[in-house]
C-alpha cells in the first residue's frame, strides 16, 4: 500500500473532528483547492473548517479541525503535498535546580557563568575555580534580531536593558512569559550578565503557552512572522527554537523556506537521549542543531540527543540565566534548550561581523574545538560530531590546560591560530 494512503487510513481511525496541518505543493493554490472543493457534492466542505492560513516564500499551507471525509478528499487532491496531525510541540528543558549557588555579580564578566566561559575557551574548564568570559566588545550582536520562538519573554527585566521587544503572540495568552522558559532562553542569548550577545535585539515570538506547549500551527505561524518581520525591517536575523516534536516533514520544510529567506535557524537537539534525526526540528537539514554537553566533564549530557543531525555542542547542564518572576534570583536549568541559545547568541555576533546567513553554519564548525568531548560519552552515539562551540576570542589563560587534558589536544594549534 502507498505510504500516503496508509497514513490516511490511520488518520481515519481518529475522532470525527481532529486538528490537522495541510501543506500545499505550490504557492497560490489554496484558492484553487477551496474553489474546486466547493463545487463538489459533499456533506462537509473544506472552507468552513480552515482556521489558519500560512504563506511565506515557497511554503503554503493551512490548518483546521477537519472531518474524516474532508481528510480523505485532501489526501487525494493534486494540490496537497502532505497532511499531518497538528502535533503538540514542547519546550526542551530537562530539569530545574533551585538549591544551587548562583552568581549574583551583575557588574563584570569576571567569575562569569560557566556556559559563557566554555564558549570562549578551547580547553576544559576548571571545576573548582573562577572562570572568565572573553568576547570582542566591538561585536555584541548590535543591529541583529534574535527571534525567540518560545513561551514569551519577561521583557521588562533590567538585564535586557530595553532590548527585548514584542513581536507576536500565537497562544492567545497575551504578551509576557508565564512559564519562565522563554525568559531563561532569551537571557542566555542576550542578557547583560548571562548573555552571549549583549547588544542583540530580542524579539518575543510567543508560540508556547504557560505549560510550555504549542502546536505545529503556532510554531509555523511564529516562523512566518519572523520571516516577514526580518524582511520588513531589513535586518540580519536568527531564530531560536528550543522546542521539539515528533519528526515531520512539514515543520522541516517550513524551516527550509525560512532559511532560504535569509534567516538563520538554530534548534535544540532534544532531550530523549536518542538520534536527533528522529525528531523535529532537530532533523531539519537547513537548521543548525545543537546538542548539550556537561561543561564540568566535557561529556555529552546524559539527556541530550545525538547523531549525524547534530551540528555542534554547547553547555546545557545547570545553566544559569534569568528568572521570569524575580529579577534578583537567577534560575538554573538543564537541557538542549539551554545549549541552543548559546549558539543563537554566537550567531548574532557573526551576523554583526558580516558573515552571511548561508555561511554561519560552516563558520561555526570552522571555529569550533574538535576532539574535546569525552570519548566514553560518544561510544554509543554513532555519527555524532566531536565538536564544541568556540567564539575564537583567544586569551592567555587558555594556554594552560588542565594537566590531564594535555595529551588530548594539540595546544600548539592554539598558539598558531
Amino acid at each position: 500500500m502507498n505510504l500516503k494512503y496508509l497514513i490516511a487510513s490511520l488518520l481515519f481511525q481518529l475522532s470525527i473532528n481532529a486538528s490537522y496541518f495541510v501543506q500545499l505543493k505550490k504557492p497560490a493554490t489554496l484558492d484553487k483547492l477551496l474553489t474546486s472543493d466547493d463545487q463538489i457534492e459533499a456533506e462537509n466542505h473544506i472552507r468552513p473548517f480552515v482556521k489558519q492560513i500560512f504563506s511565506f516564500g515557497s511554503f503554503e499551507g493551512f490548518s483546521g479541525n477537519f472531518t474524516k471525509d474532508i481528510i480523505k478528499r485532501l489526501f487525494s487532491s493534486p494540490y496537497v503535498a502532505d497532511i499531518v496531525p497538528d502535533y503538540t510541540v514542547r519546550i526542551n528543558d530537562y530539569e530545574t535546580e533551585t538549591n544551587l549557588p548562583v552568581f549574583l555579580d551583575y557588574e563584570t564578566d569576571f567569575n562569569s557563568p560557566r556556559h559563557l566561559a566554555r564558549l570562549s575557551r578551547h580547553s576544559k574548564l576548571p571545576s573548582n575555580q573562577s572562570v572568565n568570559y572573553y568576547y570582542d566588545p566591538k561585536y555584541k550582536g548590535e543591529n541583529v534580531n534574535a527571534y525567540i520562538i518560545d513561551t514569551g519573554i519577561y521583557k521588562e527585566h533590567p538585564e535586557f536593558e530595553g532590548r527585548a521587544i514584542s513581536g507576536a503572540d500565537f497562544t492567545f495568552e497575551g504578551p509576557g512569559d508565564f512559564n519562565g522558559h522563554g525568559t531563561h532562553v532569551a537571557g542566555i542569548i542576550g542578557s547583560r550578565t548571562f548573555g552571549v550577545a549583549k547588544d542583540v535585539t530580542l524579539v518575543e515570538v510567543k508560540a508556547l503557552d504557560r505549560l510550555g506547549q504549542g502546536s505545529l500551527t503556532t510554531v509555523i505561524a511564529a516562523l512566518e512572522f519572523a520571516v516577514n518581520h526580518r524582511k520588513e525591517n531589513n535586518v540580519s536575523g536568527v531564530v531560536n527554537l528550543s522546542l521539539g516534536a515528533i519528526k515531520n516533514n512539514i515543520l522541516n520544510q517550513a524551516i527550509s523556506v525560512a532559511v532560504s529567506s535569509g534567516l538563520v535557524v538554530v534548534v535544540a537537539a532534544g532531550n530523549a537521549n536518542i538520534d536527533s534525526c528522529l525528531v523535529s526540528p532537530a532533523s531539519a537539514p537547513e537548521a543548525i542543531t545543537v546538542g548539550a554537553i556537561d561543561d564540568r566533564t566535557d561529556s555529552i549530557a546524559g539527556f541530550s540527543n545525538w547523531g549525524a543531525c547534530v551540528d555542534i555542542f554547547a553547555s546545557g547542564v545547570l545553566v544559569q540565566s534569568l528568572n521570569n518572576q524575580d529579577i534578583n534570583k537567577p534560575t538554573i536549568l538543564s537541557g538542549t534548550s539551554m545549549s541552543s541559545p548559546s549558539i543563537t547568541g554566537l550567531t548574532s555576533i557573526l551576523l554583526q561581523q558580516g558573515i552571511t546567513a548561508a555561511n554561519i553554519q560552516p563558520k561555526l564548525i570552522e571555529m569550533s574545538t574538535n576532539d574535546i568531548i569525552n570519548s566514553k560519552s560518544l561510544a554509543t552515539k554513532p555519527l555524532t560530531p566531536n565538536r564544541v562551540a568556540f567564539n575564537s576570542v583567544f586569551k592567555s589563560d587558555d594556554l594552560y590546560p588542565l594537566e590531564e587534558d594535555i595529551d588530548k589536544y594539540n595546544f600548539r594549534k592554539i598558539l598558531q591560530s
